[in-house]
């Protein structure tokens, strides 16, 4: 019988040790080389990693990171060989955070009431940091205009130095900017001599050039203050980058005029200008140092699987501008994650935050059957999520939020070549392009896009009249079985042209868009440039400021069908000027046509009996009966008018993220930021207007008694 019970209590006392064993500790104040136990804490997340491939068995090991700040001096890496499934979870209430920076401190006050200090980890690290983060924001790198942008006047000149002969027309160019010379008045007190020997030397200066949906972004070569010239160099620009650019300089400490800018000299003397009530004292301030905090790295064959991230915090990461700088890439598709993950399965973060970042928050390249559910991604130098060659990831229920604050043509999602994905219920907005982007092969080549679904999105606030050739949601290419519906829509507003809805781009084919209620788009809520037998289904288009449809290419197959939807209008055309609406191939059938200031809307320049005869089908000029429209209540007060057109009333309500109350909220843009929005839109829209009605837009010229620049949705 002892034997029995001696027995017993081994097994019982082996079971014990090894379910202890299948739990990891760490915390801020832990040793590397201690038990990893809740007594004995290991110190970081790398350590954790790699002890449990040291433990025994097969099963989950589950590593608890205590709340607190982990500095990392490399970013946390998981390959090939750590096989073990983990779970690596934070405190819920008080989430751990993983940085990518260090503080800043020692600051003193100078004359002129700005902070001061010297960071020598600028030495230390060999680079100067381009970010600075205070007090959980973002500051201003030093930047002239302090607010907005300055306008590049007429066409960029391109003078060649070296042609490549294997390619004609591209090779080294030098190319000059030129915008008014009041623009460069607090330039003035250097001559070119200085100018020359001081910036090549120690190449500060940085312009951001706004050209059409991209940017680039480079050191300054030359710049000569009284004729407003701006000289770089580099490989010749495409067409669509050398007119209506825009542009910004920065990093120079003459620019330092503003409250919130910053300027760092290469000796490592730190300049701030605070903000009123901060305390250098008191104040959080954080200087990245890495790109990237996290790397899920498998091989082709052996891929990384079974890891869940879970209540963790994500911050402060860099984006380094290289001597040459950069060229337009479109979405700002050369930018990694702060999060990477690539050849990998399985690989799931749940309730995380990726904030105050110099790149994109995650990046999934060759990836299967992962996820990123209920995180918040915040304050981030390119877009929210890139996906890359990659099937079966579903993106649920996430804010993403103020994108685009180092490359403004960051996307929300952007889904490159990718399949079966599922984009639902997230908030996406506050960025300078588009909301969710889903294909990426041009025209009718082959393309790896099908069976996409994007749905229940609240996508809203996008372009703040910066860039062109945007959408609400952006696709390229064939994919059959996308589907886009139920997502909610508005507040899209672009620099010059575009600033659509529902976007289907060159070669979209196969698209089904149906049952998404879109409104106050810049240029229509619908735009399809090129493509074949997209599907356009009882969707809501209303109070776009050009025009509620656009088609742009004819073609000799059938582009789309149009049927049950609902157009609505404030006295601004239907449909764009375009012979597409005449010559076009489309299907339109049981459509309903409203404009709230004439019983006979404008179509182009038909006539309702006209565009009937033309484009065939049921068109119905009726008041489809909305509560308060204006006011973004779509909801019907009478199903009389929609009965007629077999409209099928959808529901909206449930777009955007689901969850409590304060996750509602955090997802919320404040009164100030929708107001900053809303004067764009009017400042805009009324230079545009007072500059000329035929220039302004033509189609609206031709309307008789269009006596304001914007729909009466933005003078709510």
């Amino acid at each position: 019988m002892k034997h029995l019970i001696t027995l017993v209590l081994c097994i019982l006392t082996s079971v014990f040790a090894a379910s202890a064993q299948q739990r990891l500790y760490v915390a801020p104040d832990g040793d590397d080389t201690a038990a990893g136990t809740a007594s004995a804490p290991l110190a970081g997340i790398q350590a954790a990693v790699s002890r449990a491939g040291l433990l025994p068995g097969d099963d989950t090991v589950y590593i608890h990171v205590a709340p607190g700040t982990y500095f990392l001096d490399a970013p946390i890496s998981i390959g090939p060989s750590d096989t073990r499934p983990m779970v690596i979870e934070g405190n819920v209430e008080n989430m751990p955070v993983i940085s990518g920076g260090y503080r800043v401190g020692g600051w003193k006050l100078t004359p002129e009431g700005w902070w001061k200090t010297t960071v020598p980890e600028v030495v230390k690290y060999g680079k100067k940091f381009s970010q600075l983060y205070v007090n959980g924001r973002r500051a201003v790198l030093a930047r002239t205009p302090d607010k907005g942008l300055f306008k590049v006047i007429g066409q960029v000149e391109q003078i060649p130095v070296e042609t490549d002969s294997r390619d004609s027309g591209y090779g080294y160019y030098v190319q000059r900017y030129s915008t008014a010379p009041e623009n460069l008045s607090g330039l003035e007190g250097i001559n070119s001599g200085e100018w020359i020997s001081a910036n090549m030397k120690d190449r500060q200066m940085r312009i951001m050039l706004y050209q059409a949906w991209d940017n680039t972004y480079k050191y300054v070569d030359y710049i000569n203050p009284g004729t407003g010239s701006v000289y770089l160099h580099g490989p010749k620009l495409h067409s669509m980058y050398s007119r209506h650019n825009l542009f910004r300089l920065e990093n120079y400490k003459e620019a330092m005029t503003a409250p919130g800018e910053w300027f760092l000299e290469n000796d490592g003397t730190l300049f701030y200008i605070p903000l009123e009530g901060e305390n250098p004292a008191t104040a959080e301030v954080f200087a990245p140092a890495l790109e990237r905090l996290l790397t899920v790295k498998g091989e082709k064959d052996s891929p990384v699987r079974g890891k869940v991230f879970r209540n963790i915090s994500f911050r402060h990461t860099a984006y380094t501008l290289p001597m040459a700088g950069t060229t337009p890439y479109q979405a700002a598709s050369h930018l990694d994650g702060t999060v990477n993950v690539e050849d990998a399965e399985g690989i799931v973060f749940q309730n995380c935050e990726i904030t105050h970042t110099g790149n994109y928050a995650a990046a999934f390249d060759r990836v299967r059957g992962c996820s990123l559910e209920h995180s918040f991604l915040f304050d981030l130098g390119g877009g929210g999520v890139k996906l890359d060659n990659s099937s079966n990831v579903r993106i649920v229920n996430n804010i993403i939020r103020k994108g685009g604050q180092v490359f403004p043509a960051g996307v929300g999602v952007l889904i490159r070549e990718s399949s079966r994905t599922k984009v639902l219920h997230n908030d996406i907005g506050d960025l300078r392009y588009s909301g969710v982007s889903c294909g990426w092969v041009w025209g009718y080549s082959e393309s790896k896009s099908f069976e996409n679904e994007i749905a229940y999105n609240h996508i809203h606030h996008l372009g703040w009249g910066e860039l062109d050739d945007m959408g609400g949601v952006y696709t390229l290419g064939i994919q059959p079985g996308t589907t886009v519906h139920h997502n909610l829509i508005h507040d899209i507003y672009s620099h010059n042209y575009g600033g659509w809805g529902l976007y289907t781009d060159e070669g979209s084919t196969g698209i089904v868009m149906e049952n998404n209620l879109v409104y106050a788009c810049k240029t229509s809520g619908f735009h399809q440039h090129y493509g074949k037998d997209n599907v356009i289904r009882n969707n809501i288009f209303a109070w776009s400021t050009w025009s509620q449809l656009q088609w742009s290419r004819v073609e000799d197959h059938r582009s789309f069908s149009f049927e049950r939807n609902i157009i609505l209008t404030d006295g601004f055309p239907l449909l764009s000027r375009q012979s597409s609406w005449k010559e076009g191939r489309a299907d339109f059938n049981s459509n309903c046509f409203w404009d709230t200031t004439r019983s006979d809307p404008y179509f182009d320049d038909m006539t309702p009996a006209k565009f009937r005869e033309i484009r065939g089908g049921k068109t119905l000029i009726a008041d489809p009966m909305f509560r308060d429209p204006l006011h973004g209540d779509f909801s019907f007060k009478s199903l009389k008018t929609v009965r007629k057109m077999g409209f099928k009333p959808f529901d909206v309500s449930g777009a955007g993220v689901t969850g409590g109350g304060e996750w509602k909220a955090r997802a919320e843009m404040t009164p100030e930021e929708k107001a900053d929005f809303r004067e764009i839109v009017r400042r805009q829209e009324t230079e545009y207007f007072n500059s000329g009605m035929a220039d302004y837009r033509p189609e609206v010229a031709a309307r008789p008694g269009i006596d304001r620049p914007y729909p009466r949705y933005y003078d709510d």
